[in-house]
């Protein structure tokens, strides 16, 4: 029984096993951000099920309680249910994941208790909401429908679940954090540094310029990962990537406790970035950067930044052109590594 005042009791997300002989285990996602499944016994659950691959899935904590599950290239799949996914699959509660022959249910958590007093909410989870500068990433991979059409749906997860899998990877040794998955796309934040107004260029943000080049170093990573997939794999074309990044004054929502903090960006700098994302496209262009990611990057590079290509766009949802910068990315890997 609550008493009035104190915070209520949460539970975290977790997982239920179902056991062939009807026994079940629980497994609590807390304390780390991500979970692998499969037979290995260095995985966080262990499935001790012959039609489970070593290492057959993921399930990857992003937000507050939102959990992604994302196939590894298991031979058999990995369902939701009772649908095979290919791609980062968001669950909800209650959904029931199938994994070769073993069964699992998802719960989100919710509060034990009833609702506390806002005193006690206010000593339980803190939200609180400030200004950063930030650059945010977002890398698509192009013509993935086409690929649900021409792969077998194992081949399909296994290239997919191991571009996330790495991709992710490659965001996070960059100094990056994967804020969402959005079907076949990602979306990277790189937080630079607390505001006191609304101007990403001010002179006394020491620094900004090495995130955002380290930001682009990311980038053509990505890339570089991306062509050894297409040499690993049969694929009947290779993949490709069209990338966007933006810099810029955001809102940064912060929501934690005495455990874990989580930051989520709000506003036009992250719209922005998908925008110019999606231009990539009809510039034919590998990336494509803002004007102030431009700026920022210039400061660093100087002469050599030459190497984007400059184009007044229209973007959807905006009534004034924005000057974008691209250009191929192995130019551009050519301009970091001098």
């Amino acid at each position: 029984m609550s008493v009035p005042g104190e915070p209520a009791a949460t539970t975290a997300p977790y997982v239920i096993l179902r056991e062939p002989d009807g026994s079940q285990r629980k497994y609590i996602l807390a304390g780390a951000t991500a979970w692998t499944l499969g037979r290995d016994e260095d995985n966080a659950i262990v499935l001790t099920d012959p039609s489970v691959s070593r290492q057959h899935a993921l399930l990857q904590y992003l937000d507050n309680n939102s959990i992604y599950l994302i196939d590894l290239g298991s031979r058999n799949g990995s369902f939701v249910n009772n649908r095979r996914v290919s791609i980062p699959t968001l669950l909800q509660d209650g959904d029931h994941l199938t994994l070769g022959q073993s069964q699992l249910e998802f719960h989100s958590g919710s509060l034990a208790s009833p609702e506390p007093s806002p005193a006690a909410k206010l000593s339980d989870t803190l939200v609180l909401q400030t200004r950063w500068l930030i650059s945010v990433a977002v890398v698509d991979v192009r013509g993935y429908g086409q690929l649900t059409q021409q792969l077998d749906e194992r081949l399909l997860s296994q290239v997919m679940g191991d571009w996330f899998r790495r991709g992710g990877d490659i965001i996070q040794q960059y100094g990056g954090t994967v804020d969402k998955y959005i079907g076949d796309a990602i979306m990277a934040v790189w937080f630079h540094a607390p505001q006191a107004n609304e101007d990403p260029l001010q002179a006394e943000q020491v620094g900004i310029e090495l995130d955002v080049k380290s930001v682009l170093r990311a980038m053509v990573k990505l890339f570089q990962m991306t062509e050894q997939l297409n040499g690993e794999f049969p694929l009947p074309s290779p993949l490709r990537l069209g990338a966007g990044v933006n810099t810029g004054s955001a809102i940064v929502r912060q929501v934690g406790n005495n455990t874990r903090q989580e930051y989520t960006a709000l506003g036009d700098t992250v719209n922005l970035a998908f925008r110019i994302e999606s231009v990539t496209r009809t510039l034919n262009a590998d990336l494509a950067i803002s004007h102030d990611t431009y700026t920022c990057l210039a400061q660093q590079l100087g002469q050599a930044a030459t190497c984007f290509a400059q184009q007044a766009v229209q973007l959807k949802g905006y009534t004034h052109p924005h000057q974008v910068y691209y250009c191929d990315v192995g130019a551009l890997q050519a301009v970091l590594s001098t």
